[in-house]
């Protein structure tokens, strides 16, 4: 019986040529695009799930509030919490903290041997560890023992890409590297061990691992004085004994605190209350937006899950409709089969295994498209996913999986119609007069499936709009500065930073650059320094977290920053460098300091029992120095006492690009010939911040486009049959003098009514849908009214084209052909 229903199910696709390819190509494409995403999603949610302590993993996070700030929620705390954690809590088996290179982001990494020519480069993604890092994460070592790795303050562990760069394919292990910067200092360190790329997987994308005793940091960490509320820049991670629970050791912190960090919080005006979050769940939590590396939110995952799943719903419905549409073909074969005593059951299994055999034919090609789009994917994505990845069992029984489910999905409501026909009625009715029961009822449902099918394809095409309505106006936002020609020069090492005048000097002497200066931070760019700031009279309890940075003399006119009372820095006033401040208008209103009474305000810092003076003599209109997810936050720049920048910024004036940049090479290297030289655009910096949202568009767009594709190919599909239904009515109304455009508005009115109908339900859900997508970011655009018109008329005109083909077609068929066979 089996073997008759696979004939009978390929003498049916053979029959059906032009059907059974519509069909197969929707299910396929459908299928491709589901399995795409699938492949995006599982990537997603596998992030540290290979550590082999990967359920006993936390880190330590913390929610703050400085003085009369809003509290925040932050991944990271003051240096000492780990070990006290851990001399507090027997279920704690081992810590480990983490500090990410904050000031200057990457390290000049040299190696020169045995007379050979220097190699030098910058690397990024250095972090620095505790030697207990590895008891906890796993990393496959190539070199070297993770037991002993990170004994040696000078010791460097290294990837394999990075091992390759530094010595080719010759053993790294002993060798040494000198690395500069704020993590080496200059100093050199020896290769303990070279580990296998964990980055596609894990949220720490480690390049190399350098000791946390090593450079700027472990001299801070061993001559600073130390407390449990301030510089709350290390991730702290939790290894708990097996059996150990979590949120029983979260209820036990209130106390810890209490114990340990209340004074220390009590001097600051800082109120703390820690939490844990468990290591594989870092990537896609949503309350941090870094987690060492940027996190993604589940949003998204849902906005490209949804994509998935209707892009599949999409084909499975194409299958449906053109399966009922056909109906009327195969009701004689319903009709004698059940005279033949065939139950319902065999003939639901009939038209099952048909749309099972579509299916599995649909994963051949789907299979077979996948391997050859995935590395466009990964583009599009930003994501390393491998071929080998596919042949996983468990990505190919998924695979199996949801052929088998398409294909249930699919074939499950023609099969259960096609079943219900009554055999007297159908032999009574004939094979093509298409009265049999329930026929109303078929096209009823034909014509709903029709409009959910353009609901999603609309709703997809106002959300494409939508967003990149959104990425454009982030893209042309007046940021409250100057984007364009700015040219940013970073300082990796001690050397280059001493460097900074003489380079400023020789650079200004190019009537090209119109001014140069030094900054710590720049908008665009993570600003890690900040203070506690109060009026005289008020105590630390009224502090406001400001935001801080130290410039050179000219950094706020290169910056074009717009002053709106008081004065910038100036050399005719060499006292601002003693604690002279110019804010944001957002720290007034912090600080609940008029406009008019700003300029020669006083304020106050306490730091480790001692309080320090300072006096606003200028204000600056606010402007952004993070992306427009946050609101401008309160900021204040002072002047540098000693030229000790991680950048200068220079401002250009040209049409020539190319021959600038040659020019501030080419003076680097006079200075720095043993490093290289490198430069970004502040406006392309400032970009970077919204690269999740600009995949996400991206993907959205192009799925979109591939929904909307399927749905043409069913209505293309349906057009088709309708036209063939009505070919004698064609003919005769050609006959009675009826125009090509007549037969043409004829044939497509019915399904413009459908396709209204679906825009006309998809607005108002896109509207709600994507209103809640705008409220993650705290600068938005209002809707527009005409992405609606605009995405209905491009729904129209889309449907019209694909169903006015098979109508064209249809009305210039001769009618006398058309009526000799009645």
């Amino acid at each position: 019986m089996l073997t008759n229903y696979l004939k009978i199910a390929v003498r049916n696709l053979l029959r059906s040529k032009s059907f059974s390819a519509i069909n197969i190509l929707g299910l396929s494409v459908g299928m491709t695009c589901c399995m795409l995403l699938l492949l995006y999603i599982r990537s997603e949610v596998s992030y540290d799930k290979h550590h082999q302590h990967a359920h006993e993993l936390y880190l330590m996070g913390q929610e703050s509030r400085i003085g009369q700030s809003k509290s925040e929620v932050w991944p990271s705390v003051s240096a000492p919490y780990a070990f006290a954690l851990k001399s507090e809590f027997p279920e704690i088996e081992q810590v480990s903290r983490l500090w990410a290179n904050m000031i200057d982001g990457k390290a000049l990494l040299q190696v020169r041997e045995g007379g050979k020519a220097l190699k030098s480069f910058y690397e990024t993604s250095g972090y620095q560890v505790d030697s207990t890092f590895f008891d906890l994460f796993s990393y496959q070592f190539t070199e070297g023992s993770t037991r002993t790795a990170l004994a040696d303050r000078n010791s460097i562990v290294l990837s394999e890409d990075v091992a390759r760069k530094l010595f080719g394919t010759t053993p790294a292990l002993n060798r040494l590297v000198r690395i500069s910067g704020t993590m080496g200092g200059g100093e050199d360190f020896r290769v303990t061990g070279v580990f296998r790329d964990e980055s596609a997987r894990s949220h720490i994308d480690a390049r190399f691992f350098l000791p946390l005793y090593s450079g700027w940091v472990g001299n801070f960490l061993r001559n600073e004085k130390l407390d449990f509320a301030s510089n709350n820049m290390f991730m702290t991670y939790l290894r708990l004994r097996p059996g150990a629970d979590a949120r029983q050791l979260e209820k036990k912190l209130p106390a810890f605190m209490d114990k340990y960090a209340r004074n220390d919080l009590k001097v600051l005006g800082v109120s703390k209350k820690m939490f844990l979050v468990p290591v594989p769940s870092l990537h896609l939590y949503d309350d941090f937006t870094t987690a060492v590396t940027p996190t993604n939110t589940t949003t998204y995952l849902y906005i490209l899950a949804s994509i998935a799943v209707f892009t599949l719903l999409i084909a499975c419905i194409n299958f449906m409709n053109l399966s009922t549409a056909r109906s009327a073909k195969r009701a004689a074969e319903v009709g004698i089969r059940k005279v033949m005593g065939a139950e319902r059951g065999a003939l639901v299994g009939q038209f099952l295994g048909e749309s099972m055999v579509l299916a599995l034919l649909a994963l051949v090609i789907a299979v077979l498209t996948v391997l050859l789009l995935l590395p466009l994917f990964n583009q599009l994505t930003d994501k390393a996913m491998q071929l080998s990845e596919l042949l996983e069992l468990r990505i190919v029984a998924a695979f199996v999986g949801l052929a088998i489910l398409t294909g249930l999905l699919a074939g499950s409501y023609p099969a259960l119609y096609l079943s219900l026909f009554n055999p007297a009625q159908v032999l009574k009715a004939g094979a093509s007069s298409g009265k049999v029961t329930n026929m109303l009822s078929a096209t009823v449902l034909r014509r709903g499936l029709v409009v959910f099918q353009f609901v999603i394809s609309v709703g997809l095409v106002l959300a494409t709009f939508v967003i990149q309505e959104q990425m454009r106006f982030m893209r042309n936002k007046s940021l409250g500065f100057t984007q364009d020609q700015q040219i940013a020069i970073p300082f990796r090492s001690s050397e280059a930073r001493n460097s900074y005048t003489a380079y400023r000097n020789e650079i200004l002497g190019n009537n090209q650059v119109v001014s140069a200066a030094g900054t710590q931070y720049y908008p665009g760019i993570v600003n890690a320094s900040d203070f506690m700031l109060y009026k005289p009279g008020q105590s630390v309890a009224n502090a406001q977290d400001i935001k801080s940075n130290w410039v050179d003399y000219d950094y706020l006119q290169t910056m074009g920053f717009r002053l709106v009372a008081g004065r910038l820095f100036s050399r005719q006033f060499p006292g601002d460098t003693n604690n002279r401040m110019v804010v944001n208008e957002a720290a007034l209103r912090s600080l609940q300091i008029p406009l008019n009474q700003a300029v020669g305000q006083k304020l106050n810092f306490d730091w480790q029992g001692q309080t320090y003076h300072y006096e606003i003599v200028g204000v600056l209109k606010d402007f952004h120095f993070e992306n427009l997810h946050q609101t401008i936050q309160p900021y204040g720049f002072m002047l540098s006492s000693r030229p000790d920048y991680n950048y200068i910024i220079v401002h250009v004036n040209t049409a020539n690009m190319e021959k600038v940049l040659g020019f501030l090479e080419q003076k680097w290297k006079a200075l720095r010939p043993e490093e290289p030289f490198e430069h970004t655009f502040l406006n392309e910096d400032f970009q970077k911040n919204y690269q999740a949202e600009v995949r996400t568009s991206r993907i959205v767009s192009y799925f979109t486009a591939i929904s909307i594709l399927i749905s043409c190919l069913g209505l293309f599909g349906l057009a088709a049959f309708a036209a063939q239904q009505r070919t004698k009515e064609i003919g005769v109304r050609k006959v009675l003098g009826a125009s090509v455009a007549n037969i043409v508005l004829l044939l497509s009115r019915d399904f413009l009514k459908l396709v209204l109908i679906a825009i006309l339900i998809a607005s108002p859900l896109s509207w709600w849908a994507m209103n809640q997508w705008l409220q993650d970011f705290a600068y938005k655009i209002a809707i527009p009214w005409w992405v609606f018109v605009l995405a209905g008329g491009l729904a129209l005109l889309i449907a019209f084209i694909t169903v006015s083909f098979q109508s064209i077609k249809a009305a210039l068929m001769n009618p006398v052909k058309s009526l000799k066979t009645e």
